[in-house]
This record gives structure tokens, C-alpha cells and sequence, in this order.
């Protein structure tokens, strides 16, 4: 018997299965269900394909993926009847693992173990890695309702998942070996080879072992070298001798040998979760202090990120994103470092605050914006961190390069990464599983998720950048999560169990049996609407926020302080006229000629300024303070600017004289400056399409006063596009099937399944999901299929055909009957049928 399940052994164990199981399968492997298979085979050949073995491993977390990869090491030889083989040292008892008992796992049998129930390979797996066998026992159901283990066996894919010596370990031997013949441990031989006068092997034979026993488990001998080491182990038939594809000689540790030298243990990693216990306490205040303070300066940046954008957008670069002028600009106006200002950016836009102007040329506030500078703290908090949790940007890349040297700009195309919304949504759910106060490191979150999908790699750096951003939002404060932040985390939770959910909803109550891994097993529950958790985000940061100071002690040297949070009226007063020295428990500014200037600038005279200044203040302002804003008011206005989009020149003035006085054209802003010069406050591309409506025959120049014609004219005069955020034309989440899709899709099965076995074609596979799949695992197993194409002329012939390789659009093929290579279009085959 093979030690891995069959194509063929896989169908016959789906279609035996309840529909609610296969329902459940459909819905934790989302990959089978789209696009739908047409037979249980047809599902079994792409459940048993490497890509979708795969993507269902990265779903497991360690001690799962360890059990699946213990089943395969574990495994007898292929062409053997016996399909375990379980060999290692006599009385070897691990904590954390159930003792090996004689003859299984601990030597002192000469034949390979049977396994014919599952309690028995649960015991077999127990005995060889330090997990409890309860533990195993789910992992094993786990695997089992992911169709990754039918029966006992792995299909064959698990075998190519985890290479050619999982956990390191070397093929079986040649033939086999008695307990007797097995050496002892490492340990023990290493003692005997020190102690006893005649060592069972010497002590280069035992560097040998040393160096092949935890893997890699073969060794390649360079030209010249010599390894008299290795003489007495083969002799021993410890250690086997062959030779590579270019004549160099090779030394491999057989399986058997190897479990015995490790004592019986697949693993010497601990598959245990990072505790959370060594994790630093702090206490409820400080994390309500710390977040709100971050929160409230966030909220800050951003405002002031509107109003710096609202004077002068940041515009695009011809290949997307921020330009760099602008970023530097920006990072300048907020007083940030340019890669902060870019999170500032990426925060904004998230939340829809920041849109393209009618040209598309440029990113300016959007018509959300108005409404949220008018929202109290917590209403224009909760937006923010709402869409930073769901956000799949990567705004801590940029100012990188990537693979191709293109340097990655703020609001860019090339920041959108669908793993960073799931690494979000993974973070916050690990943070809202650990005690109250808990401050996680990067480095305790990374040991964490890597525990919990150890095939899912996470980009360097990205753990720590997005902690970082969690603590810029005031989502977590001195690392631990805030109240505000566990809602957001229960909320990423739901989004994680959402395959879970369907898979339970499609079992029903008997079958919510939970498994181990992260693939299977959760619980279902009513997610609440975006209102519903904006209002508790805002009610949460608002039980976090200190009370708000009404209060300004303003001295001498033009310096104040604010004993506190200011309120909101006072909080925009001061950050209209005066600059920030120091936040912290108290607020200290100053105030400048060039501060006082802003609140100027936005109406305000000296008088107004004075006295909103002294309704703060319990002592009347010094007079150093008063003559500051005098002196400024009195310099401010002496240069007027006008804004301006386009400038006419036109050589007759009673041309000149009736645009401006023409109805039809009020709307441009048109104004005089010198005879035959007029100015319009609207764009050049609403001038010339309303001034040809007038019958009027204008053209472009440009900055020089040359001509300017050609498309660029007309792609002026063409509507911008709407503003969209960054990122948005990205798909980033796959659509999961419903209850009812689900139960569709086993109805079709069910038909599909009869349909076929009545038209007697059971290895025959003519849609072209299962025939791909048929020959995906063909070149995986290097076995032959006989294979229909349509030829040129339409006729049909028969190839028998092994896969050398499947590639997008064509297969190459190698004809074992007429030994010929060919390639052919998948649109030209027909059928696929097995042998």
C-alpha cells in the first residue's frame, strides 16, 4: 500500500462524506470553491494539487502544521504494505509528550508499526513530537476535515510541501533494520565513545553523526576529500553511500538511524505559543494617557494636514503617488519627519478626507472634510482608526525602491499590499487575546503570528511599522491596547473566524467540533454595522480623554501654558496663534509675529485676537503681548495676492471689454490687470470650452507665449476624473460563498458525480479546472495520462503523454510512445484520463 492517499482514494473519501462536511471543506479551502468543480473527482484532483495544499497549510498554526509534517515523516517507504515505520531509543519519555511505549516509537521492534485507527497514528505522532495526545488527536481532525489527511495517510501533495527530509530527516533505508542493529542515541554515544575503551564507533564517525542527525541529513564529499569517518558506519549500515547527478560521492542518514540517534523526537523546537506572561504590565492610566495624548495629536496633524493641503495640494508625479517636493513640504509645514508625514497622509486619505482636484493633477481636501474639522475630537478620531484597521497600505515603504529601483511615493498605487490588511487585522486580533495591560513588543507579535501560520511570511520591518502606527492612532498606549482598541480588535477577530463561522454555520451545531489550527474551528456571531462601532470608538476614547482645561496663564516673555488638555474653542485659538514648545500633562506655546500672523490670515484682526486671548486668561495680558499682535496686524496686508487659474491675452481691448462684460461668462472670475490682459479665477480648461460657446475661437500657449496645440489641448479641455482613495481600484479581499452557494455547489457535485460514474468515466476529466489539475498532479507524480487534442483541422487524437511542466496557457508535454516533446494550448485538450 502507497503511504499517501491517492487521487482516486481522496474522491471516494469526499463523496462518502455528509454534505454538511463537504460543505464545511468548501468553506475552509474558499480556493475548491471558485470556480466550481464538476465531480467529487474533479474536486479531489484540485484539493490534491500542490497550490491548494499549500494555501490550505499556510492556515495552520505550528503545532498543526507539525502533526501534518510528522504524518508524512513518518510514513513507510513508498511500495511498502506497512504504511509507518516508527524506530528510536528504548525508554526515552519527553515532557509534554506521552512516554514511548515498547515498540512504539522506542525501538525494540524489528517491523515497522501498524497503524489501522486513528487513535493509533494519534499515539504514533504523540510519541515523536512534545505535544500532548489530545492535542495531536485535533490536530489530526483538523487535518482531516481540510482533506489533507484521508484515512491516515497525506495526500501526496504534503510530501512535495514539506521537501524531499522533513524535519530534516533522510530517506528510509534501503532495507530494513532491527532494534538491534539501530545505534542508541546521540547523547549515549557520545558518552560511550568518551568513556568505554572500545567505543562503538570512533570519534570521527561520531563528528559525523553529529553533523547529519538534526539535518540536512546528507553530505557531499568534495573531490580529493577523504572521510575516514564514515567507513565504520557503512559498515554498520548506519550511514548509506551514493553518488549526485555529477559523480560526486554522497553520504545520506538513514530515517530509521536518525530517529534512533534523536531518541525518538522529530523536533527539538518547543511548538508551544510565546507566553505572555513575560510580557511587561502597565497599568489602566497610563495606557489611557498615553493613547489619548497620541490620539489627540493625530487628530492634530491632521487637521492641520487639510488646512496646509487646502492652501496648496500636494501634487502627483507622472508614475503616481506624492511628489517629493510636495512630501518635504508638507513634512516641513507639519513639523514632522517626511516618512511620519507620509503616515499622517496615508491616515487622511484612508478615511476619505483627501480627493483630486477637477484635474486630477492634484490631492486637496475632499468634501468630507469640511464636515469633520467641525466634529468634536472623539467623532473625527474614530473615522480615522476605523479605516487604518481595515487599510491594506504600506506607508512605511515609502520613499523605498522597489524591485525594479522605482522609488515608492505617499498615496502611491504601489503601497497597496493585500497582506497588510490581513497583518493588521492579525495584530489586532493577537493584541486583543493578550490580559489587560499587556504591552506587546514587535518582537513578542512576530513569535506570536509566526506560531500561529508559520508559512505565512511577514515582510521585515512591517510588524514593528504597523505597532508603530497602532500607537501614532492611540489604538494601543505604551503598547498595550486601549479600550478603543479592543473593540477594533474584537471586530478583526470576526473577520478572522469568518471562514469559521461559515464552516460551522454549514455543520451545524454537530459538527462545530473545534480543531486545532487556525484554519478550522470558531464561533459565529452578528458583526456590528460601521455606525454601531464608530459610536462605541468615540464613546471609548471619550472615557479615556482628560478633562478639558478652559484655562490660559500667558506671561511675560510671550510664553503661556495651559494646565491640561485645552478645550476645543481654546485648542484652534492656539493653533492659530502661537506655536507649541512642549505637550505633555501640561501644554506650553509661545507666541511669534509669524504665529500671530496665521490667525490673520484667517479673518481675525488684532482686536478679536486680543480679546478671544483674554477670555482665556484669568489675569489681564501682559503688555508684551498686546504690542506683539498690534506690530502684526500692522504689517499684515501689505502684499496682496490673487489667486489665479488662466490668463487671456487678447490683442483688441473692446474684445477685452465685452467678455467682461459678458453674462455668459461671469462665472470665470474675469478681471482686467492692463489693457488687453485679462485674468479668470477658473481653470484654463473651463475658459476655452466657455468662450467657444460664445463663438469665440481661442487657442493655448504656453508660458513662453507659444502656440500650444495638439491632444494635450484637448485633454485641458476634458472633464478630470472623480476623486477616489488611494488604492481603491485594488481588490484586496476574496468574496466568501454563502450557506446557500455552498449548498448549491454540493448539489452539483452530487449530479456531477453520478452523471460521470453512469457514463463510465471515472478517471476522465473533461472541464478545464479538473483536467489542469489532473495534470498538475501527474507532473507532480510523475505518472503518465492519456490525453485528446483537438488538432489544427479539428480532428481529435490520443497522445499517452508524462507532464514536464504546466504553464500558464499550454502544457509541455513528452510523448513516451513516439518520444517526441511537444507543447499544447490548454484550449486544445480535450480530455485527461489517468494511466
Amino acid at each position: 500500500m502507497s503511504p499517501f492517499a491517492s487521487t482516486q482514494d481522496l474522491a471516494v473519501h469526499l463523496t462518502a462524506l455528509p454534505d454538511r462536511e463537504v460543505a464545511a471543506l468548501l468553506a475552509a479551502r474558499p480556493d475548491l470553491a471558485a470556480p466550481p468543480s464538476s465531480s467529487f473527482l474533479a474536486l479531489a484532483t484540485r484539493a490534491g494539487a500542490q497550490g491548494s495544499v499549500e494555501q490550505a497549510l499556510a492556515g495552520l498554526d505550528a503545532p498543526t502544521l507539525a502533526v501534518a509534517e510528522a504524518v508524512v515523516a513518518l510514513g513507510g517507504p513508498a511500495g511498502t504494505e506497512e504504511p509507518r515505520q516508527s524506530k528510536g531509543a528504548e525508554g526515552i519519555e519527553e515532557s509534554g509528550a506521552a512516554p514511548a511505549a515498547e515498540g512504539e516509537g522506542a525501538g525494540g521492534d524489528d517491523e515497522p508499526a501498524d497503524v489501522e485507527t486513528a487513535d493509533d497514528l494519534a499515539g504514533l505522532v504523540a510519541a515523536h513530537l512534545p505535544l500532548e495526545s489530545e492535542q495531536v488527536a485535533q490536530a489530526l481532525e483538523c487535518l482531516s476535515r481540510l482533506a489533507l489527511v484521508v484515512e491516515g495517510r497525506p495526500v501526496a501533495a504534503l510530501e512535495t510541501a514539506f521537501g524531499p527530509h522533513p524535519f530534516g530527516l533522510g530517506p528510509w533505508a534501503a532495507e530494513p533494520l532491527s532494534a538491534e542493529a539501530l545505534p542508541p542515541t546521540l547523547a549515549a554515544l557520545e558518552e560511550l565513545s568518551r568513556a568505554a575503551d572500545e567505543p562503538p564507533a570512533p570519534a570521527a564517525s561520531v563528528e559525523m553523526l553529529q553533523a547529519l542527525t538534526w539535518g540536512p541529513p546528507a553530505g557531499t564529499l568534495r573531490a580529493g576529500g577523504r572521510v575516514p569517518g564514515a567507513a565504520p558506519l557503512i559498515e554498520r549500515r548506519w550511514l548509506e553511500r551514493s553518488s549526485d547527478s555529477r559523480g560526486r560521492t554522497r553520504f545520506i542518514l538513514p530515517r530509521q538511524v536518525a530517529l534512533a540517534l534523536r531518541g525518538g523526537l522529530l523536533t527539538r523546537e518547543d511548538l508551544a505559543a510565546p507566553e505572555a506572561s513575560d510580557l511587561e504590565a502597565v497599568g489602566g492610566d497610563v495606557v489611557a494617557s498615553e493613547s489619548s495624548f497620541h490620539a489627540e495629536e493625530t487628530v492634530r496633524l491632521v487637521a492641520a494636514l487639510l488646512e496646509e493641503w487646502g492652501r496648496e495640494g500636494g501634487t502627483i508625479r507622472r508614475s503616481g503617488g506624492v511628489s517629493v517636493r510636495a512630501l518635504a513640504r508638507t513634512a516641513e509645514a507639519l513639523d514632522l519627519e517626511t516618512g511620519e508625514a507620509a503616515r499622517i497622509i496615508e491616515i487622511a486619505a484612508g478615511a476619505g478626507l483627501l480627493g483630486l482636484d477637477d484635474d486630477g493633477a492634484t490631492w486637496v481636501p475632499s468634501t468630507l472634510a469640511a464636515g469633520w474639522l467641525a466634529d468634536s475630537l472623539p467623532q473625527r478620531w474614530a473615522p480615522l482608526a476605523l479605516a487604518w484597521a481595515a487599510s491594506a497600505r504600506t506607508s512605511w515603504l515609502t520613499g523605498t525602491r522597489d524591485d525594479d529601483g522605482v522609488l515608492r511615493a505617499a498615496l502611491g498605487p504601489d503601497l497597496e499590499a493585500g497582506w497588510a490588511a490581513r497583518l493588521r487585522v492579525r495584530v489586532l486580533a493577537l493584541l486583543g487575546g493578550l490580559p489587560q495591560g499587556a504591552s506587546a513588543t514587535p518582537a513578542f507579535v512576530r513569535a506570536a503570528l509566526t506560531w500561529e501560520s508559520p508559512r505565512r511570511t511577514i515582510p521585515g520591518g512591517a510588524i514593528s511599522a504597523v505597532l508603530a502606527e497602532a500607537e501614532t492612532l492611540g489604538i494601543t498606549g505604551a503598547g498595550a491596547l486601549t479600550e478603543a482598541g479592543r473593540i477594533l480588535a474584537r471586530r478583526a477577530t470576526a473577520s478572522l473566524d469568518e471562514p469559521d463561522a461559515a464552516s460551522d454555520d454549514v455543520m451545524g451545531s454537530e459538527g462545530g467540533a473545534s480543531g486545532a489550527g487556525s484554519a478550522l474551528g470558531g464561533a459565529a456571531g452578528e458583526a456590528p454595522s460601521d455606525d454601531e462601532v464608530l459610536g462605541m470608538l468615540e464613546a471609548a476614547l471619550a472615557a479615556d480623554l482628560p478633562a478639558a482645561v478652559d484655562m490660559i496663564l500667558v506671561q511675560s516673555d510671550l510664553t503661556a501654558i495651559v494646565p491640561g488638555r485645552p478645550a476645543p474653542e481654546l485648542g484652534a485659538l492656539l493653533e492659530r496663534t502661537s506655536v507649541v514648545e512642549s505637550r505633555g500633562g501640561a501644554l506650553t506655546v509661545r507666541f511669534t509675529p509669524e504665529s500671530v500672523r496665521g490667525a490673520l490670515d484667517v479673518g481675525y484682526s488684532a482686536e478679536e485676537i486680543t480679546q478671544a486671548i483674554g477670555r482665556h486668561s484669568p489675569a489681564p495680558l501682559p503688555d508684551s503681548l498686546t504690542v506683539l499682535i498690534q506690530d502684526a496686524a500692522r504689517h499684515h496686508g501689505a502684499v496682496r495676492v490673487r489667486t489665479v487659474s488662466a490668463l487671456l491675452r487678447i490683442g483688441d481691448e473692446a474684445t477685452a471689454a465685452g467678455l467682461l462684460a459678458e453674462p455668459r461668462l461671469r462665472n470665470l472670475g474675469l478681471d482686467e490687470v492692463a489693457p488687453g490682459i485679462l485674468v479668470a479665477t477658473a481653470s484654463a480648461g473651463q475658459v476655452l470650452r466657455e468662450l467657444r460657446a460664445t463663438g469665440l475661437a481661442p487657442v493655448t500657449e504656453d508660458a513662453g507665449g507659444h502656440l500650444v496645440v495638439g491632444p494635450a489641448t484637448a485633454q485641458q479641455a476634458r472633464g478630470a476624473p472623480e476623486p477616489s482613495r488611494p488604492g481603491s481600484e485594488h481588490s484586496v479581499r476574496r468574496r466568501r460563498p454563502s450557506r446557500r452557494e455552498l449548498a448549491t455547489l454540493v448539489g452539483r457535485l452530487r449530479v456531477g458525480q453520478e452523471a460521470m460514474q453512469a457514463a463510465g468515466e471515472a478517471a476522465v476529466a473533461t472541464d478545464p479546472v479538473h483536467a489542469l489539475a489532473m495534470l498538475r498532479q501527474a507532473q507532480s507524480s510523475r505518472s503518465r495520462v492519456r490525453l485528446s487534442l483537438a488538432g489544427p483541422d479539428g480532428a481529435v487524437q490520443e497522445r499517452q503523454v508524462r507532464v514536464m511542466a504546466v504553464e500558464p496557457g499550454r502544457v509541455r508535454l513528452r510523448d513516451v510512445v513516439r518520444e517526441t516533446e511537444l507543447t499544447v494550448a490548454v484550449h486544445r485538450i480535450v480530455s485527461v484520463e489517468a494511466g
